[in-house]
């Protein structure tokens, strides 16, 4: 199961935020419980995008299934292609219709709300005080067409209802100042049997993922999603066995990427390595096919003259062949480091070289540093 296919079914039950009803009156409402999931639809099978901490307002424009459709809070991610926005200062100009919202900087889940060509959007700063971008993504802080979800349970209509303001056509309204995050201790409420489930569900699937990715060739290992799936489980699980088992793969997972880029060098050291070798054989073939031709023929003192043949053993060192006179007779046995003396198996050569003798060797040697092939008649 691949990794796209895992999460087109962990959404299938809830493709898209619902309409919003005509005749709902938005309002505010706050959050009642610690540390409560705000999610990118109406779903547990909706990844969580922010974590609530009690007292935090929302704006509930819609209700379905016992969950509230709000407006993200300016703290929840928020991204769009960088394709279709235009730069101006610390803020984004929409440049087309209908461009899709995420909370992810890419497109692996759902959008969670659309803008209109030129609306302008707040960009989110970065730690290096340069506004947020990340894989052709750029953050802004939620319009106010940006809609998750949060459970009914954990929220409660505050006094005062929000009136819902008419937004002009073609404008986003002005979102508000994301509040910096202050890490702070927090008391936990006790997560519901069905979420869970839920998230045991999920991450036995990632763990699975894991597993399949890890069996394929080093070269076809990809586990930079995967690990980005379970730093999400670091941050918001509901589960403390889940959050620290996430946290083991992640060690786990950066160990195995260091062996397999070690992996992947030594194999491209291996081919290049092969390659150079092939590229030495091609040359030295093409020297030994040229040499003989380099050679110019003309009177010369040959030490033995014969047929070559094979001296019939197993061995190729310290000879390759063998020479033989009229009647079969061995004159000597032969080297020839330049060339292939295979090529002149039968034919009658004359031989100028080195003779040599090398022990529990049962001829005398000659290395071979001229060979002619002779016509008939001809031994000068």
């Amino acid at each position: 199961m691949t990794l796209a296919r895992f999460f087109f079914c962990l959404l299938l039950a809830a493709l898209a935020l619902p309409a919003l009803a005509q005749d709902f009156t938005a309002y505010t409402a706050h959050v009642t419980g610690e540390s409560v999931r705000l999610r990118s639809g109406p779903s547990l099978a909706h990844p969580p995008v922010h974590v609530m901490a009690k007292g935090e307002a929302l704006t509930v424009v819609a209700e379905q299934d016992g969950w509230a459709i709000v407006r993200l809070p300016a703290a929840a991610p928020c991204w769009l292609s960088a394709d279709f926005v235009k730069s101006n200062a610390n803020t984004y100009v929409v440049t087309a219709d209908k461009v899709n919202l995420r909370v992810t900087p890419d497109t692996k889940y759902f959008s969670v709300g659309q803008v209109d060509k030129d609306a302008v959007l707040k960009a989110v700063m970065g730690e290096d005080g340069k506004p947020a971008t990340e894989n052709g993504f750029v953050r802004v802080v939620p319009p106010a067409s940006a809609l998750g979800a949060v459970s009914l349970e954990f929220i409660e209509r505050a006094k005062v209802e929000a009136k819902a303001e008419p937004k002009p056509e073609g404008e986003v309204a002005k979102p508000e100042e994301p509040k910096p995050l202050v890490k702070k201790e927090q008391v936990k409420r006790d997560p519901t049997a069905k979420e869970l489930e839920d998230e045991r569900k999920t991450f036995t699937e990632l763990e699975r993922l894991l597993n399949d990715e890890l069996k394929k060739p080093a070269a076809d290992i990809s586990l930079a999603y995967i690990r980005k799936m379970f730093e999400q489980f670091v941050e918001l699980a509901l589960d403390k066995e889940v959050s620290a088992k996430s946290q083991a793969y992640i060690e786990k997972i950066d160990a195995t990427e260091k062996l397999i880029l070690a992996e992947k060098e030594r194999l491209e050291k291996e081919a290049a390595a092969r390659a150079a070798e092939i590229e030495r054989i091609k040359k030295e073939a093409e020297q030994i096919g040229e040499k003989p031709k380099e050679e110019p023929k003309g009177p010369v003192e040959y030490i033995a003259i014969g047929t070559v043949g094979s001296h019939g053993k197993t061995a190729k060192t310290p000879a390759s062949h063998r020479l033989f006179d009229e009647s079969g007779k061995t004159l000597v046995d032969l080297r020839w480091d330049g060339g292939d003396l295979s090529k002149l198996m039968g034919s009658r050569v004359g031989i100028v070289g080195e003779v040599k003798e090398y022990k529990g060797w049962p001829h005398k040697v000659i290395v071979i540093k001229r060979i002619d092939v002779l016509e008939e008649g001809e031994e000068k």
